[in-house]
């Protein structure tokens, strides 16, 4: 089953920032709101886009070998941090 990296715009003390998630559901929207589950529990989450940058983005799709290499489990969303997660990608 494959996953998602999401990113999720929040506003920590008025600033965006984005948190990255490593989302294992195969269902991209789902996935959305997984992510967006945790990033709320860490920061409020923006409200709306800024400068151009949706509140929460769909990055890139993860095959199932991709996950298995990372160790990233089917309904696990595992926080990235805020660092663009290229090793991920």
């Amino acid at each position: 089953m494959p996953g998602w990296v999401i990113a999720v715009l929040t506003e920590p003390d008025g600033d965006p920032r984005r948190l990255f998630f490593a989302v294992g559901f195969q269902d991209q929207g789902q996935a959305e709101w997984k992510a967006l589950d945790a990033a709320a529990a860490m920061a409020p989450v923006a409200p709306g886009p800024r400068s151009g940058v949706e509140p929460v983005q769909a990055l890139s799709s993860l095959s199932d070998a991709a996950m298995r290499r990372r160790g990233l489990l089917a309904g696990e969303v595992r926080p990235l941090g805020e660092a663009w997660p290229r090793n991920w990608l």
